[in-house]
């Protein structure tokens, strides 16, 4: 193997609360696109309101009947664009410097219990349906002796998206870039494959 290209991506935080490893797939998810035409018509929740829980829940909206985002935080940290498109909305509340405390339900998404992080009181919303978007992990467990990557596990490229190891490149959510989106992965994708083939033309004209 002359070159190598990691393009390991990302996986969602959880909230690690009660319910939420149960009901995952019968009313708990974390991707949008996947699974909001399930909820059509229905009373769902988003948790998590910086840029990537508003840019879902923005895409949510097409298909459920109301959102109540759910933000830990006193103030919505998303980027000012998204939260005046939210705001256009009549069918979002969005309860800020709130908890979750649990995801209820048997066999699916029944309600989840929020904590007042003012009060400490405790209220029970009714929703059917539950997506978290509180962070992202980059899948960069199998590199940390290998490549070097910032302080939140990303890693670290060069404008040729080449990593610390020469050879090696990083494409897509799992290095540290400002924007995490499909359409910087696919070009992320295209440089690095690029940047690969010309380190390997590179190696055969030494060797010739």
């Amino acid at each position: 193997v002359h070159s190598i290209i990691i393009a390991t991506g990302t996986s969602p935080k959880m909230l690690n609360v009660p319910g939420e490893k149960e009901l995952k797939g019968k009313g708990v998810s974390y991707c949008a696109t996947c699974d909001a035409p399930i909820f059509a018509g229905k009373d769902i929740a988003v948790i998590g309101c910086g840029n990537s829980g508003l840019q879902e829940g923005l895409f949510i909206l097409k298909f459920v009947k109301s959102i109540q985002f759910v933000e830990f935080f006193p103030t919505i940290k998303a980027e000012k664009i998204l939260q005046e498109k939210i705001k256009t909305y009549d069918n979002v509340v969005c309860l800020t410097n709130h908890q979750v405390v649990s995801i209820n339900g048997q066999n699916k998404v029944e309600s989840i219990t929020v904590k007042d992080r003012a009060n400490g009181e405790d209220k029970i919303i009714p929703v059917e349906g539950v997506f978290i978007y509180i962070d992202l992990i980059p899948n960069t467990e199998l590199f940390k002796e290998q490549v070097n990557l910032n302080e939140w596990g990303y890693i670290l490229t060069d404008e040729k998206l080449q990593t610390s190891v020469p050879g090696v490149f990083a494409a897509g959510d799992v290095r540290d870039k400002g924007l995490r989106q499909v359409v910087t992965a696919i070009g992320d994708g295209a440089l690095a494959a690029v940047s690969a083939e010309h380190f390997i033309e590179q190696l055969k004209t030494k060797k010739e």
